[in-house]
């Protein structure tokens, strides 16, 4: 696989050419372009600009090979293919003598470097190069395509008269046209007062689109005998093959790099291979990176860590420059394809990371270290590459493991932590999951605890089956539906003693126990929180919106303040499924200032990030302008979370129109 992404230059001919299944229609263009001249004038010559893996050394050895087999033009057109990395020359002479080599070794030229190394010692030895070159082209009568992959670098390296020099070569004589390719725009093409302004024909090397994407993959079908597997994928998940292309950008060699994942969906394995992968790719990212300058260098870092669009506005409060210089640095990078612009209706437009596999790399290497952040970069992954019922499946896959002990514990941890920042996991899903981190130490507690709920209910003791709860360290599925059922009874009594002895329980709990006693504690509040305040909106009795709301606020912040953000991550907002819920059944009732006043109070600043969909559906219900602030791969969740709040409404205008008096279930 590395010698297929990385080095077109080393592989046969016949390989090269059958494995050149994308950009055939530009290959077309510039062929018949040059069948169509016998170079008496000087002719227009080439820049591909598109940055590395876009195929630019692939297409000037297929131009090579597309002229050495045209049996017109191979009599009188030879092509000169340079290597990437041209260490040799460092002035323009050494470019004409590197010419001489490859016509005196591959095509039957005598002669040229003897008669030039006589004229090493003038002061015009490049002149003499040169005309010594043609000479011998035009007693062969031949003339040349030159074939040069990232030219920038060799104009680096000549002085300003050498460049001139270059450039009048290529305009006056008719012996020499120039097709060559850069990663980036170059600067003497854009300023108007360098030599190679406005002289090169630009070709960007965008990338692959739908179909050319599917051919590229059927190719590698074959190639890794993988033909019938990607076949069926194609066929029955197109959708996988268009989130593919959006997490690399259409960019070939990380198409054909993440080519296994692609046929992949075993539960380490995949992730290994990413691992793999985000090695291998280091070299052609860092490149990237590198080749930037210093400011755009820093603008990059400040995307690429937000994941999301970002606004110019907050790319000056991370990188502290001028926002006209930011304006104009976004402009080059979204010109070199690094960066992509997400239009709005005002002047104040958004930018992220075009190749959304970049993004996640660079979130692997440069993201920070804490829990949240270690593995953010393949939370990012996951949740583009899989859908909810594969991730459902990883899940269940991981759980099974863990019960079976056959992963040690660091693999537990770190597959945990990924697991429980995803954002759309279903109720069953996170239960699971809970259950599976939970399962080696409490397994028979979490039994026995379940049986002493399920009798507390069946015996109607709600009070006690409640001071049970809030003393668990661990709630299972069927628990907290239990628990809920109790929450649910006591609200709607008309005993405001057994109301008040709640209440009166909850306040010693939250003040007293072990921390790590407390989930039961936590999850009873939300429970009685949210449900009282759903079942008044459900009922037509709400009065007490703003009131319930602060001090559903008060007590998140408070959670926070004393028990700290790693209680709060792992016991308030990742396991506890019925907070999401509620979120969304209050949208559904049109308390859509509620919700959003939640997500914007500055204790609760971390619920947005783990619910991300809820929180940008509560803006597009608000009638705030979302829709290119968000990749690609948040579209998807944030329409899951609208349906949702749509299929809850008609439940609600029916059940309204019946006049019936309900409590709507765990959504």
């Amino acid at each position: 696989m590395t010698n297929f992404l990385y080095n077109p230059d080393r592989k046969s001919k016949d390989s090269l050419i059958a494995e050149f299944v994308v950009r055939t229609k530009l290959l077309e263009d510039i062929m018949q372009d040059i069948e169509s001249s016998d170079m008496d004038t000087p002719e227009q010559h080439y820049l591909l600009v598109g940055q590395r893996g876009t195929g630019k050394t692939t297409l000037l050895h297929r131009i090579r090979y597309a002229i050495e087999d045209n049996k017109e033009l191979n009599k009188w057109l030879i092509p000169v293919i340079f290597s990437e990395e041209q260490y040799n020359i460092s002035e323009l002479a050494n470019l004409w003598e590197t010419v001489a080599h490859t016509l005196e070794d591959y095509h039957g030229f005598a002669g040229i470097s003897a008669e030039m190394e006589m004229h090493i010692t003038k002061d015009n030895f490049e002149e003499h190069c040169y005309d010594i070159l043609e000479k011998h082209l035009q007693q062969n009568h031949k003339k040349l395509v030159l074939l040069i992959d990232n030219v920038g670098d060799i104009l680096k390296k000549l002085e300003d008269k050498e460049v001139r020099r270059l450039r009048e070569i290529l305009q006056t004589k008719s012996y020499i046209r120039l097709i060559a390719g850069s990663p980036f725009y170059l600067d003497s093409i854009l300023d108007y007062k360098q030599p190679f302004f406005e002289f090169f024909k630009v070709i960007r090397l965008e990338g692959l689109d739908k179909e050319e994407t599917l051919e590229l993959l059927k190719k590698l079908g074959e190639i890794y005998n993988e033909k019938e597997k990607i076949e069926r994928i194609i066929k029955e998940t197109p959708g996988r093959v268009e989130t593919l292309r959006i997490l690399t950008g259409g960019v070939p060699r990380t198409l054909a790099l993440m080519f296994k994942i692609f046929t992949d969906h075993e539960h380490e394995s995949s992730v290994k291979d990413l691992e793999r992968i985000l090695d291998l790719v280091t070299p052609l990212y860092k490149h990237r990176m590198d080749d930037l300058p210093k400011q755009q260098q820093k603008i990059v870092d400040a995307v690429a860590k937000k994941w999301e669009a970002i606004s110019v506005k907050e790319l000056k409060e991370k990188v502290r420059l001028e926002s006209k210089v930011i304006s104009a640095q976004l402009r080059q990078l979204e010109k070199n394809q690094i960066i992509e612009k997400r239009v709005t209706d005002t002047k104040n437009h958004n930018y992220l990371i075009k190749e959304r596999f970049f993004n996640i790399w660079y979130l692997m290497r440069y993201g920070r270290k804490d829990t949240a952040e270690s593995v953010k970069w393949l939370v990012s992954f996951m949740e583009n590459w899989y859908d909810k019922s594969e991730m459902e499946k990883k899940v269940e896959s991981y759980v099974e493991a863990i019960m079976e002990n056959k992963l040690n514990s660091d693999s537990v941890e770190f597959y945990g932590n990924v697991y429980k920042a995803f954002n759309n996991l279903s109720d069953k899903a996170k239960s699971k999951l809970t259950f599976g981190l939970n399962s080696r130490e409490n397994s028979s507690l979490v039994h026995e605890d379940m049986m002493v709920l399920k009798k507390l209910s069946e015996e109607g003791r709600n009070e006690d089956l409640l001071r049970h709860a809030v003393e668990m360290s661990f709630l299972t599925h069927p628990a907290k539906s239990i628990v809920v059922s109790a929450v649910y009874k006591i609200l709607t009594s008309d005993d405001v003693k057994l109301k008040m002895s709640v209440v009166k329980l909850i306040e010693e709990k939250i003040e007293g126990a072990d921390y790590e006693k407390r989930y039961g504690t936590v999850f009873i509040i939300i429970a009685m929180t949210f449900w009282g305040m759903i079942n008044k909106l459900l009922l037509g009795k709400y009065q007490e919106t703003n009131s319930d709301i602060n001090v559903l606020s008060q007590i998140v912040g408070d959670i926070q303040d004393n028990f700290g953000y790693d209680f709060f991550n792992k016991y308030f907002l990742i396991e506890d499924e019925i907070l999401q819920a509620c979120l969304v059944a209050l949208l559904s009732v049109n308390q859509i200032n509620m919700v959003a006043n939640l997500f914007e109070s500055e204790k609760n600043i971390r619920l947005r990030d783990i619910y991300k969909p809820i929180y940008y559906a509560t803006l597009a219900l608000k009638n705030e302008q979302i829709g290119n602030t968000l990749g690609e791969e948040m579209k998807i969740p944030v329409q899951d979370v609208m349906n949702r709040i749509a299929l809850i409404k008609t439940i609600v205008e029916n059940l309204q129109k019946q006049n019936k008096n309900y409590v709507l279930q765990s959504t």
